[in-house]
This record gives C-alpha cells, sequence and structure tokens, in this order.
C-alpha cells in the first residue's frame, strides 16, 4: 500500500514537473521575439515624465537609503541596468533596510505601502532582465512605471510632512 502512494506521488510530481517545463518553454518562445526589425534606442533624448520632487527636503536628509534609491532609479533613467540584473537578493536586502530606516516622522502604512510598490516593480524588472531578453519598449514601461511609483513616494512623503506641520501650527 505505502509504494502505491509513493508511485502516485511521483506521478503527480513528474506530472508536475512536464506541464511547468512546457508552459515556461511556451512563454520563453513567446519573449523572445524577433529583434531584427528593432531600433536602437537613445534613453538620453527619451522624455520621461518628471519625476516629483520632494518639497519638504530637510525632514528626508539624513535618511541614507531613500538617497540610495533616487540613484537607482537615475540609473534606470539613464539606460543602465547593472544593479538590477542578477541582483534578487541585493535587492531584497535593500528593500528590507529601506523600510527600516525610514525616518520616525514619516514611518506610517502609507509609505511603507508606496515602498511595497516601488519595490514589486524592482524586482519584478528584475526577474524580467535577468531571465528574459525583452525589447527596448518594456523597458521604457517598466522605468516609466518605476519612476511613477517613486514620484507618487515622494508626494506621499510630501503630504504626510504638510500635515503634520499644519497641525502643529
Amino acid at each position: 500500500m505505502e509504494n502505491h502512494v509513493i508511485l502516485k506521488r511521483l506521478t503527480k510530481l513528474f506530472f508536475l514537473l512536464f506541464i511547468s517545463f512546457v508552459s515556461c518553454k511556451e512563454i520563453n518562445n513567446e519573449v523572445r521575439k524577433d529583434d531584427s526589425n528593432s531600433t536602437t534606442i537613445n534613453y538620453s533624448e527619451l522624455k520621461f515624465e518628471s519625476i516629483y520632487e520632494v518639497k519638504y527636503y530637510s525632514s528626508i536628509e539624513q535618511w541614507i537609503n531613500y538617497f540610495e534609491l533616487n540613484e537607482f532609479i537615475e540609473q534606470l533613467n539613464s539606460n543602465d541596468y547593472s544593479s538590477l540584473i542578477d541582483n534578487k537578493k541585493f535587492l531584497l536586502r535593500f528593500f528590507k533596510g529601506i523600510k527600516f530606516s525610514i525616518p520616525d516622522e514619516i514611518n506610517k502604512p502609507e509609505i511603507k505601502s508606496r515602498l511595497t510598490v516601488i519595490e514589486t516593480d524592482f524586482m519584478r524588472f528584475e526577474s524580467m532582465l535577468s531571465n528574459y531578453e525583452i525589447d527596448n519598449e518594456i523597458k521604457i514601461k517598466m522605468v516609466k512605471k518605476i519612476n511613477n511609483s517613486f514620484s507618487n513616494l515622494n508626494f506621499q512623503i510630501d503630504k504626510l510632512l504638510e500635515k503634520q506641520e499644519i497641525n502643529l501650527d
């Protein structure tokens, strides 16, 4: 009886492995398209939506991880993806550190949720860059998405600090 159970489990395992292999192969074939007619994009000529800048800068000037995040985003905007490719463990540690080091005056759920969105965007982009050949349009779309998420974080920081300033008055 015990051999029968083990045989059933092995059969299920092999079936799942086969399905996942076939699925991955299909995804891989879809992602690897013919790039023969693609053009090289000059990122310096692209006009990314401007990133909303924090107005209450003095309140976050000691938040080193925030400025590291800003540098990562500037790298992406200049077509430098070296900090992302095959760097999942570093990104996980970085975003854990940035969430841990949020200054007390803005350490609120709204800030943590914006950081989680940025982390998700970064992790998704890292996975795409590390596992597939993606075309420039997808890269641009992801960089714009990350810029938008970072702008939302900056806007939320300003709104929290502005609200605290109003409450003090």
